[in-house]
C-alpha cells in the first residue's frame, strides 16, 4: 500500500476503492461522467413525462373570507340590563375567527356542493389529441388498479363500500384547506384542482353553501318559511276552487253559468212542456174513445159480404108438377071406369095430396152459385182503426218522451240549485283565499325584507376574494421533479457503475494468479 492507494497480489481484491479515497471517487466520476448526466437527464425527463402524462397540471384556487362582526356576536343588550352592567362593546375574539374556520370546515358542506353539482360535472371529458388519448389511458389503467385494490380491501373487510359521489366528496375534502392568517381576521380557503375554472366553481358554490348555513345558524328561523308554505298552500287551494267553480260553470251536461237566469227559462220551459203534455192526453183518450167505437162496430160487420146470385128453376118441383098433372088426369080416368069412391080413386087422391104437399115444401126456384167479397165497409173501418191505433203509439211516445223531458227538466234544476249552492260556497271561499292570500303574500314581502336585512346584518363572513384560479399550476413542480429525477437518475448511474466496477473486478482468472495493483499516483 503506497501514496494512498490498495495493491492486492495473487487474488481479486473484493473492492476496487475505499469510501475515504476522494481522488478514486473523482477518478470514477472523470471517467463515467457521461454516463452520470445521460442517467441524471433521463430520469428527470422521464419524471417529468410520467407526470405529465399521468397525473397531470393541478391549479390553486384560494378564496379569502373576512370574519366580519356581526348582532349574532354583540352581547344581549338585555342581560346588560338585568346585570345592571353596561352592554360591551362590539370586540373581535379569536374565537370568532374559530368559528367561521369550523363552519367552513363542515363535511357536510362538502357533500353539499358535489350533491349540488352533480356527477356529470365531474366527468371526464373525451380525449381529442394522441397526448389526450394517452393521459387518459394512463389515468383508466391507474384507476383500474386502484379499483382492484379498493376491492381487495372491502373484500377483506378493511373497509366499506362508497358511492362515486362519497368518493369524489373525500378527494375534494383532501384537496380542501380552511387555516386562518395569522394577526388578520382573514380566513384562507384553498382548493387544489386540474380544472381551474372547474375548482373555480367548485370553491364558490362552497363558499356560498357556507355563508348560507351560517346565516341559518344565526337566523330565527320559522318565519318566512311558514308564510312562504301557507302562501303556497293559499294559492293551491284558490287553484282547485276556480278549477272547481270553472268546471261547474262550463259543464258539458248542465252548465251554470248564473242560476238566477237560468232558473226562469227552465220553470218556463217545464211549463210549456206540462201543457204540451196535458194536450196529449187529451189526444190520448179522444183517440181511445175513437178506437173503442170503431172496435165495437167493427165487432158487428162480417169480413164477407154476398155480391151476386145466380137462381134457375127447381127441377124437383117441375117434375112434382108434371106428376101430379099425371096423377090428376089418371083420377078423371079411373073416376070414369071404377067411380069416384073406389079404392083406386082414393089411392090416386092419397098420391095427389101427398104431391100437392110435398110440391108446396120445395121452392119454385133453386140458387145455383153464390158470389162473395170482401166487405168494404169492414176493411174501411178496420184500416181507420189501425190507423187510430198507430197514432194512439204516437201520442203515447209523446207524451212519454214529454214526460221524460219534464223529468230531466227537474232534474236539471235540481242539479242547478245544487250546483247554485256550491257555486255560491265556493266564491265565498275564492273571495277569502283572495283575501288571505294578499294578506299572506304582504306578510311574506315583510317578513322577506326583514329577513334579507336581518341576514344582511347576520352576515359575519365577507368574501374579499372570491375564488380564482393560479394562472401557473402549483403542481407538478418542474424544479422538484426534474430535480428528483435528476437524483434517481444519479442513484441509477451510481448503480451502474458499482456494477461495471465489480464485473471488471472479477474477470476470468489467468492461471498463475493475477497481479493487481490499483492506486493513485503520489
Amino acid at each position: 500500500m503506497e501514496g494512498g492507494g490498495t495493491t492486492v497480489i495473487g487474488r481479486p481484491p473484493k473492492t476496487t476503492w475505499l469510501p475515504s479515497d476522494l481522488l478514486g471517487i473523482l477518478a470514477l466520476a472523470r471517467r463515467y461522467w457521461v454516463l452520470a448526466l445521460g442517467c441524471g437527464f433521463a430520469g428527470a425527463v422521464a419524471l417529468l413525462a410520467a407526470a405529465v402524462l399521468i397525473g397531470g397540471p393541478s391549479y390553486v384556487v384560494s378564496a379569502k373570507i373576512m370574519v366580519n362582526l356581526g348582532p349574532e356576536m354583540v352581547g344581549s343588550p338585555l342581560l346588560a340590563t338585568l346585570q345592571g352592567t353596561p352592554a360591551a362593546p362590539a370586540m373581535l375574539r379569536p374565537e370568532d375567527s374559530t368559528t367561521g374556520v369550523e363552519i367552513f370546515n363542515n363535511p357536510r358542506l362538502i357533500r353539499e356542493t358535489v350533491e349540488s353539482l352533480g356527477p356529470d360535472f365531474f366527468a371526464d371529458e373525451p380525449p381529442g389529441t394522441l397526448l389526450q388519448r394517452v393521459k387518459h389511458a394512463g389515468r383508466q389503467a391507474i384507476r383500474a388498479v386502484q379499483g382492484a385494490l379498493r376491492e381487495a380491501t372491502i373484500a377483506l373487510g378493511l373497509r366499506p363500500r362508497i358511492t362515486e359521489t362519497e368518493r369524489m366528496t373525500l378527494a375534494i375534502g383532501a384537496a380542501l384547506r380552511v387555516e386562518p392568517v395569522r394577526r388578520t381576521d382573514i380566513i384562507d380557503v384553498t382548493l387544489a384542482f386540474p380544472d381551474p375554472r372547474a375548482g373555480e366553481l367548485i370553491l364558490g358554490r362552497f363558499i356560498d353553501l357556507a355563508l348560507a348555513g351560517h346565516v341559518r345558524a344565526y337566523r330565527l328561523p320559522g318565519v318566512t318559511e311558514f308564510l312562504r308554505d301557507a302562501l303556497a298552500e293559499r294559492r293551491a287551494e284558490l287553484r282547485a276552487a276556480e278549477d272547481r267553480l270553472l268546471a261547474l260553470r262550463t259543464r258539458r251536461e248542465n252548465p251554470v253559468w248564473s242560476a238566477a237566469e237560468q232558473r226562469p227559462v227552465l220553470i218556463r220551459s217545464e211549463a210549456e212542456l206540462q201543457q204540451q203534455l196535458r194536450q196529449e192526453h187529451t189526444a190520448i183518450a179522444a183517440t181511445e174513445a175513437e178506437i173503442g167505437r170503431a172496435e165495437a162496430a167493427l165487432a158487428g160487420l162480417p169480413d164477407e159480404i154476398e155480391l151476386g146470385r145466380v137462381r134457375s128453376r127447381n127441377a124437383e118441383t117441375d117434375a112434382l108438377r108434371g106428376r101430379l098433372v099425371q096423377l090428376r088426369l089418371d083420377r078423371v080416368a079411373q073416376e070414369a071406369r071404377y067411380g069416384e069412391n073406389s079404392p083406386e080413386i082414393n089411392d090416386i087422391r092419397r098420391q095427389t095430396e101427398a104431391l100437392v104437399a110435398l110440391l108446396g115444401s120445395e121452392e119454385p126456384y133453386r140458387i145455383d152459385q153464390i158470389t162473395t167479397g170482401i166487405n168494404q165497409l169492414h176493411q174501411s173501418l178496420d184500416r181507420d182503426l189501425v190507423g187510430k191505433r198507430i197514432l194512439l203509439e204516437g201520442q203515447r211516445g209523446r207524451a212519454r218522451q214529454l214526460e221524460a223531458e219534464i223529468a230531466r227538466l227537474r232534474g236539471q234544476m235540481g242539479e242547478m240549485e245544487a250546483a247554485a249552492v256550491e257555486i255560491a260556497v265556493l266564491e265565498q271561499t275564492v273571495a277569502r283565499l283572495t283575501r288571505a292570500i294578499e294578506l299572506y303574500q304582504n306578510g311574506y314581502e315583510n317578513a322577506r325584507i326583514a329577513e334579507t336585512m336581518s341576514a344582511v346584518r347576520l352576515s359575519g363572513l365577507r368574501v374579499v376574494m372570491p375564488p380564482t384560479a393560479e394562472i401557473i399550476p402549483s403542481s407538478p413542480s418542474i424544479r422538484k421533479i426534474g430535480m428528483l429525477g435528476f437524483a434517481a437518475g444519479l442513484m441509477m448511474a451510481l448503480g451502474l457503475i458499482l456494477f461495471r466496477e465489480y464485473r471488471a473486478a472479477m474477470g476470468p482468472p489467468d492461471g498463475g494468479g493475477a497481479q493487481t495493483v490499483r492506486g493513485e499516483a503520489a
